[in-house]
């Protein structure tokens, strides 16, 4: 079990959840154990099942959005509680038991030591090639990852090697940008795209996923190749888009 240091009192972990009773319970248990000084939090995104009350028997606190808005929303309501309540650092893993809760205490450790702004956790090797040994994705999302890996580093001109990932930590600084702006769809990619842009100091640790136990991907061949339509739109809106003054000023 991680030891809880000084800076765990200041991190919240929230988790984005939607229809996730099988397996949220277990995750909160799992994030308790691994961060016990840290804050937990479940954003029930309008789930039509158990995923609130699950949560909230395992002693989450549950945050339920009145009905189902994305991904997107429910990371930025993350965000949005963690800088209303002063939290300096905080992380973010899904709800299906995909990411073991230790790889999120180490990418947090690569943020409250200062050595990054945002950690994000990679499911590829160091060289972005082949995938990690314990995560086998299908054609279709393997396709969609390559694609997004590609386009992602060449409009930002840094190289990224696992763009959608949604296992991920970050400090004050990161917490007030996507605070204020979390993109719906793709919010992965165009944070990402921010982050570059204002600058964020940027780490990719390779981490280990498991196997969905519960339920399964909604992503077809068909659904995958419109969603790398629409995250080319998203990556070129955002590489013309405007900064914010009031992001410069930070």
């Amino acid at each position: 079990m991680a030891e809880p240091g000084p800076e765990a009192a200041r991190t919240l972990v929230f988790v984005p959840a939607w229809n996730e009773e099988d397996s949220v319970a277990q995750v909160v248990a799992q994030v308790r154990e691994r961060l016990p000084g840290a804050d937990l939090l479940v954003v029930d995104d309008g789930s039509s099942d158990h995923t609130a009350e699950r949560a909230q028997e395992a002693g989450a606190r549950v945050a339920s959005l009145p009905f189902n808005q994305g991904l997107g929303a429910a990371l930025q309501t993350g965000y949005l509680l963690a800088r209303r309540e002063g939290y300096e650092y905080c992380a973010h893993l899904d709800a299906d038991g995909q990411h073991p809760p230790q790889e999120a205490a180490r990418l947090l450790e690569a943020v409250w030591s200062g050595e990054c702004d945002l950690a994000i956790g990679s499911r590829y090797r160091g060289d972005g090639a082949q995938p990690g040994d314990s995560y086998r994705p299908g054609f279709a999302r393997g396709l969609g990852i390559r694609f997004f890996r590609f386009s992602l580093s060449l409009a930002t001109r840094q190289r990224f090697t696992d763009t959608t990932s949604g296992l991920r930590a970050a400090n004050r600084r990161a917490i007030e940008l996507f605070a204020d702006r979390y993109a719906p769809d793709f919010g992965e990619l165009e944070s990402l795209q921010r982050a570059v842009r204002q600058g964020l100091r940027i780490k990719e640790l390779q981490v280990t996923m498991l196997p969905r136990e519960q339920g399964s991907s909604f992503l077809t061949p068909l659904k995958s190749a419109f969603f790398i339509f629409k995250g080319l739109i998203v990556l070129l809106v955002g590489r013309f888009r405007p900064r914010d003054p009031e992001e410069l000023k930070r």
